[in-house]
Formats: structure tokens, C-alpha cells, sequence
């Protein structure tokens, strides 16, 4: 399962019903203390990972002696559940999902420490059918009767009757919004059932000392060390006992012997052990570069191991509680790292957001974090008239996010040294032009007249930087996929139409992957696959999904491409793209792009950006 909304009452801040959705990477952005937090801190809450306290309650509704209420949406339900001893049904058909088919759980917080949970559900309420859930099986049977019901159904399975006498009403069952509380007989057995399947949230904080005095600064291994040896606790004393046994006897026999010399000395003396033994100073395991121990590394590096240790625990737990999923929450990833690392990490979040199986949620007030995010995925957190209001990113509000967060592009510090701006798809075509630019006598990556930039992806970065392009007045030179059904032709069009020697162009094949040739293609998976994957490099196919098809079948042969998620196979497709364009364009010759029939053309948009800069 996945989080699909979280609505906030009486929290903080949060003092009316505040609703915010996710999605598989969710970045919350906006000023200090301005309540991102607190949307993080309210699902641990929820998640039963810490408890309220009631400096939680909204002031005002502490005085008005109101509750906090926390509701959670839940997505990417399982297609099937065992709700009846080994009877599988499922969600929908047990009228157990709101009217937006998602599973809603509701936490009303009338004792702090011990909140009232809810299904919020579109339910049944006709009379004799809208209480199903708390009835047992003997119940169950009664009412079936009083209806005088018969029919193909099992009569000593819960589900099955509960079926029947929905299907009884036909078309004239009412559904309306039912709070079905789980601490009712019955439900409580379905809700056994159903709390499994909710994901792990793991959340980590910016706040962290990060200093020598945290043991998992110090070094997570230490601190894994330890958690490992809680479990072996009886274990090790059982070993502890048997070696005390065989030390006493041979201090016994010692002191015996002593006391047939000198029964004074003897009768003094007696064997001795510690209560307590510190097993955690036998292991000593570390996590070292150039011999340098880690908490004496950086604090940027410390707290990097750190998110990966909270990290790579939070798998451990999934994988010992059989967890399906699970949700990480990162506060402020950028904290004490270079703008470098800044990239990356918002980069491996991505991915990590991509694999189906997490879903990432993160803080940031940091303009250049921010900037890389896809529009869909940015959450902007502001306030007016004292209250709280969440936004989604769209184009509509850019501009007052742009403005809120002091979004400007670099290159307008620096426009006396740029000439010119190459404008591509998207960050894999940057990489790409990068790699080869060397073969063409030019340094894209650090020639300061020049600046790539990605017009592609929806990002806050996109939408900042082409508003910014049109006032700088600088020559642009736009290269565009040909794709399969020209769509950037009329732009390349106007941008050519635009004068001040503006140079766009679709590529001549179907996009950039198909300059690639298979020499290269062929060994580069091989070696990073573990198994060879056999492809011919034409013009017009789909060169990243054809690799992608041919890596799942080789690693999941009975798992036929065409019926796997649509968003599975863009995932896969992606990830052959990055791998292309970032590690096999290195290996691109002048011979490769000639026996492409592609050197030429490449060497003519090269000649266009040496003209326009030199």
C-alpha cells in the first residue's frame, strides 16, 4: 500500500481538516517553520511510531476541548485479503473503501495516548445490512435466516453471508459514508488482517545530533552490533553459565590444592564474575575510508551514512515484519551537504521513489533542491490569515512558489560570460552532449560561454528558467528528439523564426539513444546484467523499451512485458536510458557515430554551438 492523502485536524498548526496527497515522490516545500514538519511528525503519530503529547493539541481547540484527527488514505491496495480463516475476498466487495475506492483509516485522538481507529468506508445502510462487520458467525447465520435467504453460498464462512445478504438488496442497497470503529467484535478481527499490509513509515528527522555522543554517528555498525546482541541475550548467557561452571571448577580444584600448603591464604579466597558481561566491546565492527573512522570524517559524509543506515534499517524491518512496503521520510536531505551531493541525493531519492515498492516524502526549503523536482510531486506549504494551506504544484502557482522560495536561475549572475544557451529534452540528453562534446573540441561541461539547460520534465527549474531565457536576450540553440510523430516540429519552427540567430533542430533519427550502436550497448549491460542481451541499433525503434523487454525476460521469463504495469515498464525504460547516457556514451568514437551514419550530423549541431559562442 501507498499513501494517498493525509488530512490534518487540530494538529499544531493545523487547526482546521487540512488535506494534502502523495505521490511516489513527494517534496514538501516552503518556508521555516511553516508547518512541513509537522506533516511528517503527524504520519509518525499515526503510524504508531511515537506518541501525541498534548502540546500537539491546536491551542484553540484544546480550549474548545476538541481532538486531533488523523486521516490516511491508502493506495495500491491488495487485489486480494483473507478477512475469514482461508475465505479470500477483497476491500471493495466487503464495502470497506470510501467513495474514492481508497482505504481510509481515521485515528481520533480522545485520549492522547490511545486513539479511537476508524474505517471510513461508502457502506451499506440499509437496515439488516450496515452492521455485517460486527456480527459473528452464529449472528451472521441468524440474520440469514430471518431474511429467509437462500442460495449458492457457504454457510459457515462470514464473507460469503455477508455477500449474500448484500446481494439480496439488489439495486436498492444505500451507500453512504460509515465510521466503522475497529475495537468492535468482529472488526477487530478484520482489522488483524488488514494492519499488515499497511507500509512502514520510517522518518529522519534534520534535528539528529549528528555528533561523537550518537552512538549510530559513532559508527551504525556499532550500534547494529548492539541491537543484534538484545536478540542473542539468552543465548549468551546460556554460554556466560557454562564457562563460569568450567572456570569455578578449575578455582575450586585450585583452592583445595592451596589449602593443603596454606589453609589461611585458601580461606581467603573465592571465584569471582562479573554480573554482567559487555559483549558489545568483543564486536567491533567499522565502516572506514583511507583508514579514516567515520566519526571523523565530515559531518556532510556522517549524516549521508546516516540517512543510508536509516535507511538500509528500515528495509531490515519490512523484511523481518513481511511488510510489502514501505515509506521513507527524509527531512531537509540537503543538511550540511555540497550542492553536488544535494543533486545527487534528490536524484538517488528519485529512483528509490521508482521501484514500486516505496514511496518517498521529503522536506526542503532549498531552492536548487527544489528546482529539480517534477511540478507534480512539489507540495507548497504557506500560510494566510494565520492559516494553513497546501497547494500542488502546477503551473498556475509557480510563480508565487518561485517567488516564495527565491528560485532564480544561475546563469543569470553570470550573463556577461555566456554566449549562448543549448536547450535539450531532458537531463539524459545533457548527459549524452556532455560525454561527446570532447570528440567535437568543446567542453560543454565547463566552457563558461556556453550553458545546457533541460526544458523538458515539468520542473520548477523549467518553468523558472525559460521565463528567465526570454528576458536575458542571449542566442539559443534548441535539439529535439524526432520522435514518431514530430511534435516539436512547429516549435523548432518558431524558435528559428525568432531572429537574434536563434538554431533549432529535430534530430534526424527517432531520438538520441538510437546514435548509440550495439558494440558498445551489448557489453555495457552484460557486465552490469550478468547475462548477454542480443539487439540491433536501427533509426526509428524504441531503443530504451526494446532493452528494457529484453532485461525482463531474461530476469523474469515467466512474467510475459506486455501484461506487467504500464508504470513498471516506464520504470525500466528509464533506467536503460540513464545507464545509456550516462555510462556507455563515454565509450562513443568518431568510428561509432560514422557507423551509425549519424558523425556528420552530430558534428553540425557541434559546428552551430562553435559558431554562435566563438
Amino acid at each position: 500500500m501507498k499513501i494517498a492523502s493525509l488530512t490534518i485536524e487540530n494538529f499544531r498548526g493545523y487547526r482546521n481538516a487540512t488535506k494534502i496527497s502523495f505521490n511516489d515522490l513527494t517534496v514538501l516545500i516552503g518556508k521555516n517553520d511553516i508547518g512541513k514538519s509537522t506533516i511528517l511528525e503527524a504520519l509518525d503519530i499515526f503510524f504508531e511510531n511515537r506518541k501525541l503529547d498534548s502540546d500537539d493539541v491546536n491551542i484553540n481547540a484544546r480550549e474548545n476541548k476538541e481532538t486531533v484527527k488523523l486521516s490516511v488514505e491508502f493506495s495500491n491496495l491488495p487485489q486480494e485479503i483473507d478477512l475469514d480463516a482461508g475465505a479470500i475476498t477483497d476491500l471493495k466487495s466487503e464495502y470497506l473503501l470510501n467513495s474514492d475506492n481508497f482505504l481510509e483509516i481515521k485515528k481520533d485522538f480522545t485520549a492522547l495516548t490511545k486513539p479511537k481507529t476508524y474505517i471510513v468506508c461508502n457502506h451499506p445502510n440499509n437496515e439488516k445490512g450496515n452492521d455485517l462487520h460486527s456480527l459473528k458467525i452464529k449472528e451472521l447465520q441468524d440474520r440469514i435466516k430471518k431474511l429467509n435467504l437462500n442460495g449458492d453460498f457457504k454457510a459457515n464462512v462470514k464473507n460469503e453471508i455477508r455477500k449474500a445478504i448484500w446481494n439480496s438488496f439488489a439495486d436498492n442497497i444505500k451507500l453512504s459514508t460509515a465510521e466503522i470503529e475497529i475495537s468492535q467484535d468482529g472488526v477487530k478481527d478484520i482489522w488483524n488482517k488488514i494492519s499488515p499490509q499497511l507500509p512502514l513509515y520510517a522518518l529522519f528527522q534534520s534535528d539528529r545530533k549528528n555528533d561523537e555522543k550518537d552512538k549510530e554517528i559513532q559508527d551504525p555498525l556499532k550500534f547494529a552490533a548492539e541491537q543484534a546482541l538484545k536478540k542473542h541475550t539468552e543465548a549468551l548467557n546460556k554460554i556466560k553459565k557454562e564457562v563460569e561452571k568450567e572456570i569455578s571448577e578449575i578455582a575450586n580444584l585450585t583452592i583445595e590444592k592451596l589449602k593443603e600448603m596454606n589453609p589461611e591464604v585458601a580461606s581467603q579466597l573465592s571465584t569471582n564474575f562479573p554480573t554482567e558481561l559487555k559483549w558489545a566491546n568483543l564486536f567491533s565492527p567499522t565502516l572506514t575510508s583511507d583508514e579514516i573512522p567515520m566519526n571523523k570524517r565530515g559531518s556532510g559524509v556522517r549524516r549521508l551514512l546516516l540517512i543510508n543506515f536509516f535507511r538500509a534499517e528500515a528495509e531490515r524491518k519490512k523484511n523481518a515484519k513481511n511488510i510489502p512496503s514501505v515509506i521513507y521520510a527524509i527531512e531537509e536531505p540537503e543538511t550540511s551537504q555540497h550542492p553536488d551531493w544535494q543533486i545527487k541525493l534528490i536524484e538517488a531519492l528519485s529512483q528509490i521513489s521508482e521501484s514500486g515498492s516505496s514511496q518517498v516524502i521529503t522536506t526542503t526549503h532549498s531552492p536548487a533542491l527544489a528546482s529539480l523536482i517534477a511540478v507534480e510531486n512539489l507540495r507548497f506549504v504557506h500560510k494566510e490569515n494565520g492559516n494553513n494551506f497546501i497547494e500542488v504544484g502546477n503551473n498556475g502557482n509557480l510563480e508565487k512558489i518561485a517567488s516564495t522560495l527565491g528560485v532564480l536561475p544561475s546563469v543569470e549572475k553570470n550573463t556577461d560570460k555566456v554566449k549562448a544557451f543549448l536547450c535539450l529534452e531532458g537531463p539524459t540528453d545533457i548527459m549524452f552532449f556532455n560525454n561527446i562534446s570532447s570528440l567535437f573540441d568543446i567542453d560543454l561541461v565547463n566552457d563558461d560561454r556556453i550553458v545546457t539547460i533541460s526544458l523538458g520534465g515539468g520542473t520548477l527549474g523549467h518553468w523558472v528558467t525559460n521565463n528567465y531565457l526570454k528576458k536575458l536576450n542571449k542566442t539559443e540553440i534548441h535539439i529535439y528528439d524526432k520522435d514518431e510523430d514530430l511534435k516539436y516540429k512547429d516549435f523548432v519552427d518558431e524558435v528559428n523564426n525568432r531572429g537574434l540567430n536563434h538554431y533549432a533542430t529535430l534530430t534526424n533519427k527517432r531520438e538520441i539513444e538510437n546514435y548509440y550502436h550495439e558494440s558498445i550497448i551489448i557489453p555495457s549491460f552484460a557486465d552490469s546484467d550478468g547475462f548477454s542481451i542480443s539487439i540491433t541499433v536501427d533509426d526509428d525503434s524504441d531503443i530504451p523499451t526494446s532493452i528494457a523487454k529484453l532485461r525482463h525476460s531474461k530476469r523474469q521469463p515467466d512474467k510475459p512485458w506486455e501484461e506487467q504495469s504500464k508504470n513498471y515498464r516506464d520504470r525500466c525504460s528509464s533506467f536503460v536510458k540513464k545507464h545509456l547516457n550516462s555510462k556507455i556514451s563515454c565509450e562513443i568514437t568518431i568510428d561509432i557515430l560514422k557507423e551509425r551514419n549519424a558523425f556528420e550530423e552530430i558534428k553540425s549541431w557541434f559546428d552551430k554551438i562553435k559558431e554562435r559562442i566563438e
